[in-house]
C-alpha cells in the first residue's frame, strides 16, 4: 500500500515525474514557437538583405542592419502574441524588446562586419551565423526579461 502525501492525497510517482518536467516542457514549446516566428522574421530579414544589397547597391552592414531593423518589428508583434501569449503592456514590453533586439542588432552587426570587412567572407555564409548567434541571445532576453510576467514590482 502507498503512502498518501501529507494533505495532498495519493499522488503515483509518475504524475510527480510528468509535473516536475512541465516548465521544461513549457520553456521547449516556447523556444520552438520562438523558432518558428522567428523564422518568419528571418526569412524576410534575408529577403529584405538581398534586395538592400542586390537590388539597392547598399553595403552588407547597411542592408543587414536596416533589415533586421524592419523585420524586428513584425518578429515583436509575434512573438508578444503567439511564442510568449504575453499580458506584459506594450510600453514595458516594446521598450524591453527594443533594448534586447537593439543589442541583438549590435551583435549582428558586429559579425557582419567582422565577417565580411575584416575575414572577407560572403555575406550570406556571415548571416546565417550571425543569425544563429543572435536568436539565443534573443530568446533568452525575451524569456528572461522582455515578456516575461510581471511580477507586481
Amino acid at each position: 500500500m502507498r503512502a498518501a502525501l501529507p494533505g495532498r492525497g495519493f499522488r503515483p510517482c509518475l504524475t510527480m515525474t510528468i509535473q516536475d518536467r512541465r516548465p521544461a516542457a513549457s520553456t521547449l514549446t516556447r523556444f520552438l514557437r520562438f523558432v518558428a516566428v522567428g523564422g518568419f522574421a528571418t526569412i524576410l530579414m534575408y529577403i529584405l538583405l538581398v534586395i538592400g544589397i542586390e537590388l539597392l547597391g547598399l553595403a552588407p552592414v547597411v542592408a543587414s542592419v536596416s533589415a533586421y531593423a524592419i523585420s524586428a518589428l513584425a518578429n515583436y508583434w509575434l512573438n508578444h502574441r503567439i511564442t510568449f501569449r504575453s499580458a506584459q503592456r506594450h510600453r514595458v514590453a516594446l521598450f524591453r524588446f527594443a533594448v534586447i533586439s537593439g543589442c541583438g542588432l549590435i551583435l549582428n552587426g558586429a559579425i557582419v562586419y567582422a565577417g565580411t570587412e575584416v575575414w572577407s567572407a560572403h555575406y550570406l555564409l556571415v548571416q546565417v551565423f550571425a543569425t544563429v548567434c543572435v536568436l539565443f541571445w534573443n530568446f533568452l532576453g525575451s524569456q528572461l526579461w522582455t515578456f516575461r510576467a510581471s511580477t507586481g514590482n
